[in-house]
């Protein structure tokens, strides 16, 4: 079965596993989405969508952590 990097942009996808709770996502050794930073798994779309940026020679935007809209609401809120 295709995935969506590979039906979309004709790539192939290695899943290696790793440390337990580990989800990292590399496109020739550069990071493009770790769970372990952002504190999340991608949402739906997100990883295709950076890669995109990757190969179109795009930067890639960074990417919000778990919480972070309502932690920022928050912020102002007691600012």
């Amino acid at each position: 079965m295709a995935t969506s990097l590979e039906s979309r942009f004709g790539e192939s996808v290695a899943i290696k596993p790793g440390r337990t709770g580990q989800f990292d996502v590399l496109v020739d050794s550069r990071m493009i989405f770790s769970k372990s930073e952002v504190g999340r798994f991608p949402v739906e779309g997100e990883v295709e969508e950076r890669f995109a940026a990757l190969k179109a020679g795009n930067d890639l935007p960074p990417i919000e952590s778990k919480g972070g809209a309502l932690r920022r609401a928050v912020g102002k809120l007691f600012k």
